[in-house]
């Protein structure tokens, strides 16, 4: 979960995407470990090397704000310096983000303001402007004026590299990090390019739409959640389009628009023992901590269809739910 992860759609959180056997069992129980054992502490200290964690109090932080900055290249190592250092040597002379690192190295605890006006001069609508502003905001001791400057890189950057950060932030300890990921009935094995050409040669094929959902997933949640709407826009009643749309149109801020027409979809009758539903329902509640809920629907996938795949990824969340010790286990091959 590295900020300064290479990919330039980057999704913070954990990236998914489940292969077959046993690969698939190891992969979902990572997933797991990582998204629920997350830290508030963590989430800012890993994010760049700042010091301290967030806080909701006007009190100002200890130590420096992160420098966040998605480059190009391989994964920096942790730490402002790190970063820079990348920074310096990956992007040119006027890459903004040049300097909104050069304002975060020089920020000094007994002159914040001057770090905040410093970001305050750059480009607005940049969403690394913005959320270092937020960065030094918070640290400065005014979390409100941060807030809102989170808030603004969530619209600049919606499920990006940034504006997932700025989620994540806003929503400490309240969900795990990151978005829910996606489980599709069947994995999709053609590529991108030819799933794009089947929805251009059968724009109203729902099915179509929902496989270019889901493989756009890890690379791109926003489109992702474009085409599974484009997808239940066309098949509103079926089954794994109101799933997909639930599941990637996640909202951290309204989490109950994904929950709620997922939970009126499993008294429905005919759906009541589909495992695809009440899996997803696991995962909704999953990500929002509610880890009991969440083992509950798990187990009735696992009753309701025991040789199923979704059963089988079941099973793991119900052991890293009862277990870290297990969970870690088997993510570790064991």
């Amino acid at each position: 979960m590295d900020p300064n992860f290479p990919s330039e759609s980057a999704n913070v959180g954990p990236p998914v995407r489940i292969p077959t056997g046993r690969r698939r069992l190891i992969l979902v129980a990572v997933v797991a470990l990582v998204a629920g054992g997350v830290a508030a502490a963590s989430v800012i200290a890993t994010r760049g090397g700042g010091s301290g964690p967030a806080t909701t109090s006007a009190e100002r932080l200890s130590g420096r704000p992160p420098l966040v900055l998605q480059l190009p290249g391989a994964a920096v190592g942790k730490g402002n310096a790190a970063v820079y250092a990348a920074a310096k040597q990956r992007l040119p002379a006027g890459d903004v983000r040049l300097s909104v690192a050069r304002a975060v190295m020089a920020y000094d605890p007994a002159h914040r303001a001057r770090t905040v006006a410093a970001l305050e001069r750059l480009p607005q609508r940049n969403p690394a402007v913005a959320f270092a502003l937020g960065m030094a905001q918070l640290w400065a001791g005014d979390p409100k004026a941060a807030e809102q400057s989170l808030e603004r890189v969530k619209q600049l950057n919606p499920y990006g590299y940034y504006g997932t950060n700025a989620d994540n932030l806003l929503h400490l300890n309240r969900e795990v990090t990151g978005y829910p990921p996606y489980f599709p009935p069947t994995a999709p094995h053609a590529s991108l390019k030819s799933l794009n050409a089947a929805v251009k040669a059968h724009p109203e094929s729902a099915a179509a739409w929902l496989a270019v959902a889901a493989a756009l997933e890890r690379s791109d949640r926003l489109a992702a959640s474009q085409a599974a709407r484009r997808a239940a826009a066309l098949d509103p009643n079926g089954i794994s389009e109101q799933v997909a749309l639930a599941i990637l149109g996640f909202d951290k801020d309204r989490p109950m628009d994904s929950l709620q027409p997922l939970l009126t979809l499993a008294t429905q009758p005919g759906v009541q023992q589909n495992p695809e539903v009440r899996f997803h329902l696991g995962i909704l509640y999953f990500w929002l901590k509610d880890g009991q809920d969440a083992a509950a629907q798990f187990r009735q996938v696992v009753q309701d269809a025991p040789g199923s795949r979704y059963a089988q990824v079941a099973r793991v969340f119900q052991t890293c739910i009862q277990s870290r010790a297990a969970c870690t286990r088997i993510a570790n091959g064991g």
